[in-house]
């Protein structure tokens, strides 16, 4: 939240006896407001300076030039009992502060980079007060922002302020040479470690599309396995794409980012931006009240800044695709295959002399003993002797007798031819068969239909078998292959863009746009306003209508935690209007070889001197030595001043005010297939 400060017209009220007198009063301090519940006011060294002027004095002025060593020995005590140096969160260079006040009702207060007599000027003071000032607002940041920002800082240019009063009227002007806010985001930082884990994650596509079973081995593969299907084999077919990614990368990956305005480091994640380049070259002329930090500024800065990270992707990608085109491609496939032929079988038959068996019948002669029971019975006698041969000798009841007796033997009784036939196996060699494909190109050569070399030697079978197989063929389906895994759609390409996204610009568009990001930091948390201009009434040691004008104004966590006004300077006690200062006087020594403004009334120094100041006539003022005191300690708003301070706190910007980059996914071009 943003405090939004307006101005406050009172009805001016009954003059005073000190106003018809010309009182007069002013005011200068350069560093106000509190830190952590630590009033700068009160703290011993940062000091103030007023002249008061009761209308019947001469002229009261008041400098002091501003000493903060002080600050490295105030400690600020945080809630749960943490201690914080105040240096730690505030260094400011020695700045001179200035208060004037005459009896006529004029007042004159000025602080920062001014000059002696408090007239002001950034080109004017040369080797005078600095009036920088550095804000470390980091440290006023709870650690639930440690994940979104860090290390946010302000640092602010020769800033001074000055304000001018009389008896009825008031103005005020401010000079702010530069002021640089910086931070730091997790968000956009580590650029190498998220880009080399891409680029790892394209690497390791690139090594499985080349495995035999990779989809670039395949498109080798469906050429070579019709033609080996004879000898049921495969062949081993490598692809290697020899692209060097990271050195197509490196130089933009080192490079500076961003320019004039916003500059940033995706390394280490540090943003530094010039306000003053940022609104076009013009921090003095601002409007009273204005806010820096608005909703279009801080787009412009963070939408910047994703813008280029998004870019830089897309140059990445990119890279990566001509890299990936220019790459070397070499294909190997192999095979040496010994085949085993079956065994040659012959009939061979053979005649075979088979002996024939049967019964032989030889006789001979046999001597017998005729008995005489059977000498008569002849049937007997021949069935045992089988006939008598020679007759029978002796008489006829005994003797012998030779008879001729037949004798049956199994034997060969002749002789046959059988063929017998049997089958005879003889072994034949194995048949060797061989693949020897080499293929050389660059991608883009190998999608066009040419390599650098190429060879597709085959034999099968030890040559028995004959292929018809060309080189050209095997080309012609690596380079579709290699067109459609690389760049076509869901290709390797496209794999990568999407890591980039993941990895790189999303984190960026979340973390500086999201609902949790810088920007609600940012919009939400700290406000930087410029020329505030705010009228008062004062109920302390002076009262009385007064007008402020304070060149800087930050404000963190709605101004709870901390608001530092620098350079404030306070006129009064007669303030009825504000008016516009113009360019009234012109005090500083300049730069010479200009012309001077035609606005200014008065030029007492060179033509290019600062158009602000204060001419004072040598001899004219008094110097009293007068204590330096505030208004009561400090300025007192009224009832009605309060009210409308507090109805003006109020959010700068809606819910969800933020333009995240969409629709992240470049088209690469692709080859009809």
């Amino acid at each position: 939240m943003a405090l939004i400060s307006g101005i406050t017209f009172i009805a001016p009220v009954a003059a005073s006896a000190e106003e018809s007198n010309g009182a007069s009063y002013a005011y200068a301090e350069f560093l106000s407001g509190n830190v952590l519940g630590t009033n700068l006011g009160d703290v011993a060294g940062l000091g103030q300076v007023v002249a008061s002027n009761d209308g019947s004095q001469p002229r009261q002025v008041q400098r002091d030039p501003l000493t903060v060593d002080v600050l490295g020995a105030t400690v600020l005590h945080q809630p749960g009992g943490v201690q914080l140096p105040l240096l730690d969160v505030v260094d400011a260079g020695v700045v001179n502060q200035y208060a004037q006040a005459d009896k006529n009702g004029e007042s004159f207060a000025a602080t920062g980079a001014i000059q002696d007599d408090g007239g002001i000027g950034v080109g004017s003071v040369g080797s005078g007060p600095a009036g920088d000032l550095t804000l470390d607002l980091d440290r006023l940041l709870t650690n639930e922002f440690a994940s979104v920002l860090t290390d946010l800082t302000l640092e602010l240019g020769a800033v001074a302020a000055r304000a001018d009063g009389n008896m009825t009227s008031a103005s005020g002007d401010y000079t702010l040479a530069d002021a640089t806010l910086s931070f730091s985001s997790p968000a956009i930082s580590k650029l190498t470690s998220k880009v080399n884990n891409a680029l790892s994650s394209v690497d390791g596509k690139l090594a499985n599309l080349g495995t035999d079973n990779g989809v670039l081995g395949n498109s080798i593969d469906d050429v070579l396995d019709p033609v080996l299907g004879v000898v049921g084999s495969s062949a081993d077919v490598k692809v290697v794409i020899d692209a060097d990614l990271q050195g197509a990368v490196d130089s933009l990956l080192t490079s500076k980012y961003g320019s004039g305005a916003v500059r940033f480091d995706l390394e280490t994640g540090s943003v530094v931006v010039d306000l003053e380049a940022l609104l076009g070259g013009e921090l003095n002329n601002l409007a009273p009240n204005t806010e820096l930090l608005t909703d279009a500024v801080i787009n412009k800065i963070l939408n910047g800044i994703t813008e280029t990270v998004a870019d830089l992707a897309d140059d990445i990608v990119d890279r990566v695709e001509v890299a990936l085109r220019n790459s070397r491609v070499s294909v190997s496939a192999k095979l040496n295959l010994l085949t085993a032929q079956k065994d040659s079988e012959k009939k061979e038959c053979v005649d075979t002399k088979i002996p024939i068996i049967g019964d032989i019948i030889t006789e001979k002669l046999v001597t017998v003993d005729i008995l005489d029971e059977v000498v008569g019975d002849e049937g007997l006698l021949g069935g045992l002797l089988g006939g008598v041969v020679g007759g029978v000798t002796g008489g006829a009841t005994g003797g012998t007798k030779q008879v001729l007796q037949k004798v049956v033997t199994q034997g060969v009784i002749g002789h046959t031819t059988k063929t017998v036939c049997s089958i005879v196996k003889s072994a034949l060699p194995d048949l060797r068969s061989t693949v020897d494909v080499s293929i050389v190109g660059t991608v883009d050569g190998l999608i066009n239909g040419t390599a650098t070399t190429a060879k597709a030697n085959i034999s099968l079978l030890g040559g028995t078998v004959k292929t018809n197989l060309t080189v050209d063929a095997l080309i012609s389906s690596l380079g579709k292959s290699l067109n459609t895994s690389l760049f076509s759609n869901g290709g390797v390409v496209t794999s990568l863009v999407n890591s980039l996204n993941t990895g790189l610009v999303n984190p960026a568009v979340t973390g500086l746009l999201g609902d949790s990001s810088v920007a609600t930091v940012l919009r939400n948390l700290v406000s930087i306003k410029i020329n505030v201009q705010e009228r008062l009434t004062s109920t302390g040691t002076v009262k009385g209508e007064m007008f402020s004008e304070t060149a800087v104004r930050v404000a963190v966590g709605s101004g709870n935690v901390a608001t530092v006004n620098v350079a404030r300077a306070v006129v009064g006690p007669n303030v009825q209007t504000v008016v516009d200062p113009g360019c009234t006087q012109n005090c500083g020594p300049g730069t010479g070889g200009g012309t001077e403004d035609p606005d200014c009334t008065e030029n007492c120094g060179s033509p290019t001197a600062a158009c602000v100041g204060s001419c004072l006539v040598s001899g004219s003022e008094d110097l009293l030595d007068l204590p330096t005191y505030a208004l009561g300690g400090q300025l007192a708003y009224t009832g009605a001043g309060v009210a409308t301070l507090i109805a003006l706190i109020v959010a700068l910007l809606a819910a969800g005010a933020y333009f995240a980059r969409q629709g992240y996914l470049r088209t690469h071009p692709t080859s009809e297939l």
